[in-house]
């Protein structure tokens, strides 16, 4: 069929459709169609082009999927080296559909990107019609859009099979999608990738829940007792009252079983007391602890179904006051500056997170500074590695960055050099000025981030590292990736978080800087400056920032004579 009868063919069906004519498609995307055609008034003869959003508008959405991202970036690195290998590409997008986290092959990067399946691409049924995500999040089931399924004509090339993620209150926090750029013609190929994801799903709902709700009491429960403790079904968190205090999807979808209502029609279980769904007395739940035969853990559910669970005790918490507010290394980093106080309480929250961090800012701001406090935070400290990306020859990176096999080339060391991303092994990675890293070598760097392992030169063997990445430019990375100087997927692999550092003009601690500068370059005893002096300084703009007031520190402590800086004693661009 070429592709003017295909259109029209599709067209056509979609129409039949609507006027309830008998199809041969699945009643979700009959649904779904409807929907297209009657709540959004989409045109079916319309080829829409994939919609990507702004960089602005990504990065606010990522940040308020921060969480998602942490807790999902596991288990989609996982199922991508399973499956990999059959040409699909991962997609995490958050409740409104939009792509905030995304794993793919960069030999096709280009297809993809045509074809939507990117970082930043918007996949709401609104804006694209059926199509794996947006029907995923209209229906709340899993499901697989193939190929002619879609809506709109230009995405039917692509089998798309998603499937919801909700949160430990029951909402919908986001979708897991795997698609394929090309498929096999046959939707019921599909079948195994449906379960695969349900199953990556379930285990990212699990961490999530276990992760929040420490406090309190975790079930873990299974249909049957084989599987309880590899692939646990659905889980449920009770606190200490005796009341459900979150949730798995699957827990929901059993509980509203239980009670004999949809799942979509029941309002929450979250604050409902624990027998309302089980004949089980909460009190006893300890005794489920460490139980091993199917016949201790047996619970039994309000409709008399058997299931089979383990239980996690809750964590107890140190008490509040033996537990810093912040960490102390960054707690250090300022001394009061409202933009600074709100950077070091967002990497806090981070800070034992594997989430890759820019650092902005302008030349001198100390970028490096705040990298290692970053990695001073860390409960897990390993090495600090920094490396100047632009104070690194091009002709010796590639050895420095990933280092070198015995006699790998002329002039090698006959024993060969561990390169410094090696060294930072189980620490952090701090790539200052990123921007300016050749780009061959950028392709290199996103192999070791997604692989997370490194090739020496002239190696047969790749090493594995574990390591934290902090990168810092001051140059505007996303400007230099629409110029083409740097690599999109490596961007959007380093861009986890940003966290802009402030220029020093426009710190309001510099009184407080000024202290700490003077205490750096003067170790016998801290630089004093007159009043005069120090207003002069805190009135300067400092172009060169944290960097600048460190050389005319220097400067003052070889020419002042007198035990105290005065005006005069300042550089004249300073003094006037």
């Amino acid at each position: 069929m070429d592709q003017s009868r295909a259109f029209e063919h599709h067209v056509r069906e979609i129409v039949d459709a609507s006027e309830g004519k008998q199809t041969t498609r699945d009643a979700v995307v009959v649904e779904s169609w409807l929907r297209c055609l009657n709540d959004h008034k989409l045109d079916p003869e319309h080829k829409g082009e994939a919609r990507i959003l702004p960089e602005k508008a990504l990065r606010q959405h990522q940040q308020e999927a921060e969480d998602l991202l942490s807790i999902a970036r596991f288990g989609m690195e996982d199922l991508y080296r399973r499956v990999n290998s059959m040409g699909y590409v991962l997609l995490l997008t958050d409740a409104k559909g939009v792509t905030v986290d995304f794993i793919g092959d960069e030999k096709v990067d280009r297809e993809l990107k045509r074809a939507g399946l990117y970082i930043g691409s918007e996949w709401s049924e609104e804006n694209a019609g059926t199509c794996g995500v947006g029907a995923c999040l209209a229906s709340g089931e899993a499901l697989t859009i193939h190929q002619t399924d879609h809506f709109d004509m230009a995405h039917t090339p692509l089998s798309c099979t998603a499937a919801p993620i909700y949160h430990s209150d029951g909402s919908p926090i986001g979708v897991l999608d795997v698609s394929l750029l090309m498929s096999p013609s046959e939707k019921y190929s599909q079948a195994l990738t449906l379960e695969v994801v349900k199953s990556c799903v379930r285990r990212i709902e699990l961490a999530n829940l276990m992760n929040s709700r420490k406090s309190d009491w975790i079930l873990r429960l299974n249909r049957t007792s084989e599987f309880l403790g590899v692939d646990p079904n659905c889980a449920v968190s009770i606190a200490a009252d005796g009341t459900i205090s979150g949730l798995t999807h699957g827990a929901h979808r059993l509980f509203a079983k239980t009670i004999g209502q949809s799942w979509k029609n029941v309002q929450g279980f979250v604050g409902k007391p624990f027998e309302d769904v089980f004949d089980f007395d909460f009190n006893d739940i300890p005794r489920l602890m460490g139980a091993e035969t199917p016949g201790e853990q047996a619970v039994e559910m309000a409709d008399g179904q058997i299931m089979f669970a383990d239980v996690r005790a809750p964590v107890r918490p140190e008490p509040a006051a033996a537990r810093p507010q912040l960490p102390e290394a960054l707690a250090r980093i300022h001394g009061g500056d409202s933009r600074m106080q709100a950077l070091a309480g967002k990497a806090a929250r981070i800070v034992d997170k594997q989430i890759s961090i820019i650092l902005e800012g302008e030349t001198g701001v100390g970028k490096e500074f705040v990298a290692k406090a970053l990695h001073e935070a860390r409960k897990k400290k390993g090495p600090f590695i920094a490396i100047n990306c632009a104070a690194l020859p091009e002709a010796l990176i590639e050895s420095e960055l990933f280092g070198y096999a015995p006699n790998s080339f002329t002039g090698a060391n006959a024993k060969g050099k561990k390169g410094l991303i090696e060294q930072a092994n189980g620490g952090t990675l701090f790539l200052d000025e990123i921007g300016d890293m050749p780009l061959a070598l950028q392709a290199r760097l996103l192999r070791v981030l997604a692989e997370k392992e490194v090739m020496a030169v002239g190696a047969t063997k790749p090493v594995p590292v574990d390591i934290r990445v902090v990168s810092a430019s001051h140059r505007n990375l996303k400007a230099l990736v629409d110029a083409g100087q740097f690599r999109q997927d490596l961007y959007y692999r380093l861009n986890g978080v940003v966290l802009p550092i402030p220029a020093l003009r426009d710190r309001e601690d510099k009184h407080w800087i000024i202290k700490q500068i003077s205490s750096v370059v003067s170790p016998d005893g801290p630089l004093r400056f007159s009043k005069e002096a120090t207003d002069a300084l805190a009135a300067y703009h400092w172009p060169g920032n944290i960097r600048e007031m460190m050389n005319v520190f220097e400067l003052c402590l070889a020419l002042c004579d007198s035990g105290k800086v005065e005006v005069a004693d300042l550089p004249e661009h300073i003094a006037s």
